[in-house]
């Protein structure tokens, strides 16, 4: 593999574990990800690994030839690397790149929150077992859920479901400002969310920035 010039941190990984009720365990500087097949359904299983455990490592860092040899010794195992550009990663000997997400990161105190929801909703935040459930009602009736968990100075966060239609932009603003105040009031200084490439661009106009790239792969 060639050289890269910086190694994106990845200790908010077992925040973005939580979020999809999957276990994150450390494992010589990276983590290994339980098994997403019980993961909550929703427009966030866009972002998720599908059935087998994922070890997740920074590239380049020290965990990264240790955990390329992890997913021949199981069905449905991933190696994500978490790196600053994807063109510099090449394919690690016998496997395969199936995926590619974007790694956001965003200041909870500067973040765009300025939204106008549909008159008669209202925003809630309820503790489930691994993260906060955030839910905006119109009329006491569900419209749009995400999920977030606060570790430390910065908090991972998820969109879950949002309406179609023309209003879409507007709940799913409404709940990042939700999640952005709880994480404030908490102290954490940051956002993170994993997402499609092909959306990142909507993100990064409304104040989020692009902070690295998951790349994920099976064995060949």
């Amino acid at each position: 593999m060639p050289e890269q010039r910086s190694t994106p941190t990845i200790g908010w990984v077992p925040a973005w574990a939580d979020l999809q009720e999957r276990t994150a365990e450390p494992v010589n500087g990276g983590f290994v990800v339980g098994d997403a097949g019980q993961a909550g359904n929703g427009q966030m299983g866009e972002g998720q690994t599908a059935g087998g455990q994922e070890y997740v490592a920074a590239w380049p860092g020290p965990a990264t030839e240790e955990l390329a040899t992890k997913p021949v010794g199981g069905a449905g195992a991933r190696l994500t690397l978490v790196c600053s550009e994807a063109e510099a990663i090449g394919d690690p000997d016998g496997l395969n790149r199936v995926s590619e997400r974007v790694l956001l990161m965003a200041p909870t105190a500067e973040l765009n929150t300025a939204v106008q929801l549909p008159e008669n909703s209202q925003v809630a935040l309820a503790p489930m077992e691994t993260y906060d459930a955030v839910e905006i009602t119109v009329f006491d009736r569900p419209a749009a859920r995400g999920r977030i968990q606060v570790r430390d100075d910065f908090a991972a966060v998820a969109i879950t479901e949002l309406p179609d239609g023309p209003q879409q932009a507007a709940f799913e603003q409404g709940l990042l400002a939700a999640m952005a105040e709880e994480a404030f009031l908490h102290g954490a200084e940051y956002l993170h969310m994993v997402v499609d490439p092909d959306v990142a661009d909507r993100y990064e106009a409304s104040g989020w920035t692009v902070a690295g790239r998951l790349l994920s792969f099976t064995k060949s």
